[in-house]
């Protein structure tokens, strides 16, 4: 199988792709998701074995011995998958374990095929089943990085989209470079939204409003509403409008789910339910345990 990770961020924030290998290599979690432990092939287009060592340095990562292997591109213009067919193979071992290889980015792959990618024929054919080959022939599960558009929309064909096993969306909000939306979409479990606060070196971590200075006033107008409604569905549309808040429904409905743990403390018990064209939500407000904060 493979996933893929567009992001939007400028290659400083190579930490988001280096942390990749590490939570893999040592068994990490993954914002808060249990990963299987794997070595990990790390195949970069971008930078060379030096500047990677350099960014684990600085971010204070440290891969278990024997279980990172990088290719780089050795001061080349692109890194040629033939020239490099053996070290894989080498890599895969018997073949008896799925392994994951991170290739950043599809950019200057050499993979033995001319395409276009805006064409929709052309990645899904040529490109796309080009990497499956790969997964097939050495029981690999591939993670390549892509680019978004300016709208945060996949660069290039849909294909890219409708081809792949999952797909994992990072970007920056507008207003606040720091704060970012990772958004996964696999077939096999439900699509989540996260968000993410960058820290000053570099790395991410889930954002947690208790250790924010002030409370987002939307969730404090919700709160206020839940109170006096006691038990309510709603729907992030409607309840921007019966509550007054000052946000959009989008933006509302990734705060409520970034942030369910924080107000069922507050007291609001939130189920969700999504019919055919909507996802609805019911609220029961209890007066909140005030001895669990003693």
């Amino acid at each position: 199988m493979f996933i893929y990770l567009y992001q939007n961020l400028k290659w400083e924030s190579l930490c988001w792709h280096c942390n990749f290998p590490t939570v893999f290599t040592n068994g990490l979690p993954f914002l808060g998701h249990k990963v299987t432990l794997s070595p990990v092939l790390y195949i970069s287009t971008e930078s060379d074995f030096g500047q990677l060592q350099d960014r684990y340095k600085t971010l204070g990562l440290t891969p278990k011995k024997d279980s990172l292997f990088i290719i780089d591109r050795d001061g080349k213009t692109n890194i040629s998958i033939f020239n490099h067919d053996w070290k894989i193979a080498d890599f895969a071992g018997d073949k008896t374990t799925n392994k994951l290889v991170i290739i950043d980015m599809l950019k200057d792959m050499d993979l033995g095929i001319s395409y276009d990618i805006n064409d929709f024929q052309d990645v899904a054919q040529k490109l796309i089943l080009k990497l499956r080959e790969l997964c097939e022939k050495y029981n690999l599960t591939i993670l390549f990085t892509h680019h978004l558009n300016k709208r945060n929309e996949t660069l290039g064909s849909t294909a890219f989209d409708a081809c792949i096993d999952g797909k994992i969306t990072l970007f920056e909000t507008r207003n606040d470079h720091n704060h970012l939306i990772m958004k996964v979409i696999n077939r096999d479990f439900p699509r989540f939204d996260i968000d993410l606060k960058r820290n000053e070196n570099q790395t991410f971590k889930i954002s947690n409003p208790v250790e924010d200075d002030e409370l987002d006033e939307n969730l404090i107008f919700f709160i206020k509403y839940a109170s006096l409604k006691q038990d309510f569905e709603f729907t992030p549309t409607s309840i921007i409008h019966d509550a007054k808040l000052k946000t959009t429904a989008l933006r509302f409905g990734r705060m409520l789910n970034a942030n369910m743990d924080l107000l069922q403390r507050e007291g609001l018990h939130i189920t969700k339910n999504r019919t055919s064209d909507k996802r609805i939500y019911r609220c029961v407000y209890e007066e909140p345990n005030l001895e669990d904060d003693e």
